[in-house]
């Protein structure tokens, strides 16, 4: 294993067993917003890495691959693009995340959309406090996005206390949410930070100091952000560093691309999905792929409108015995003409991953 990223590309070829090509992982890791894509994520356990490389190309990948069955990690199956990891990848995937360990709090599905704004926001607050408490107005802001600098010029707007005071108690909820994290993923974020006097080291600096792979420093810093929303979701006491996330948190549901969202509230106000395909003028399949990702996004949605309760029973046996995703193979099994497959992908957004 060469490096990082290929631990990663070779995890998600073990997740989708060969029932995906390999740019189902290329679309994965750029987070795309399909319907395919988001099902994918949550039918085969890959919300951990959906969208935590949102540059990532074909040709990394296409490199990757060809490196991967070069040392015979990955075997080609008897589908066009599709690979399953091999015994000896296997072994070694499992000998290189014990040496770098996977991200255990990574969870892209949920956060790839607020982290760049969440770390930009906390970054240039931290730089400007910093100047401010030190009597240096003039600074270089660290953040260049003109909607990061608003929110921090209305954030400092709106608490008006003694700037040390707001140091301090943003300084108190960073060491206790950074406590319970490693040590590395600690020194991570540290040295990613910019204040007075220092400029927060990029990743490719970090990797050399550190004498480690450039990807695995990055994805240990996304899982420690990740870590950090996941434990200000937690109901405890961050009033701070809440406060630059709560303008996302109250924006419907922020798992659901806008368009899903606005189909959730025509269905909200009683509406068929042909209605709801006709006010929008979209297709109905198109409005079916959003009923499966809001099932896929809230497990306790009710699906009995779409598939009766014995229907739903036979298809989530035979997924169970099949231990497959595969539509095709599923209707077969169930052997009940009335059953479509936009049911069958409604019971398999219901049961998960």
């Amino acid at each position: 294993m060469n490096n990082y990223l290929q631990a990663i590309i070779l995890y998600a070829i073990k997740k989708f067993q060969g029932e995906r090509s390999i740019y189902a992982i290329y679309h994965m890791l750029q987070g795309k917003k399909s319907s395919q894509t988001i099902q994918d994520a949550h039918l085969f356990g890959l919300t951990d890495i959906f969208g935590t490389i949102p540059r990532f190309t074909r040709q990394q990948l296409n490199q990757n691959i060809d490196h991967l069955l070069k040392h015979e990690m990955i075997n080609l199956t008897d589908r066009l693009d599709a690979y399953e990891i091999s015994m000896q990848g296997e072994g070694m995937l499992g000998d290189y995340f014990k040496k770098y360990p996977f991200p255990a709090y990574i969870n892209g599905w949920k956060y790839n959309n607020i982290t760049p704004v969440f770390w930009g926001r906390l970054n240039l607050l931290i730089q400007t406090i910093s100047h401010i408490v030190h009597n240096e107005r003039r600074f270089y802001p660290i953040q260049r996005n003109p909607k990061i600098q608003f929110f921090v010029k209305e954030f400092l707007h709106v608490n008006r206390q003694d700037r040390t005071v707001i140091a301090q108690h943003l300084y108190d909820e960073l060491v206790f949410l950074l406590e319970s994290q490693s040590d590395v993923k600690r020194d991570i974020f540290i040295l990613r930070l910019t204040g007075i006097n220092r400029i927060g080291l990029t990743f490719e600096q970090i990797a050399k100091r550190k004498e480690v792979e450039e990807e695995y420093v990055r994805f240990t810093f996304l899982d420690t952000l990740h870590q950090m929303l996941a434990e200000m979701e937690s109901g405890k006491d961050y009033p701070l560093l809440s406060s630059l996330t709560n303008d996302w948190k109250s924006s419907g549901n922020p798992q659901l691309t806008q368009s899903t969202n606005t189909t959730l509230r025509y269905i909200q106000e009683g509406k068929n999905l042909d209605e709801i395909a006709g006010i929008r003028r979209l297709k109905v399949n198109t409005i079916e792929d959003h009923l499966v990702e809001i099932v896929l996004s809230e497990k306790d949605f009710p699906i009995s409108d779409y598939v009766s309760i014995e229907d739903e029973r036979d298809i989530a046996e035979a997924i169970k015995e099949l231990g497959t995703k595969k539509l095709k193979a599923i209707k077969q099994m169930v052997d009940n003409k009335q059953i479509s497959f936009f049911q069958i992908r409604l019971v398999l957004a219901k049961i998960g991953e």
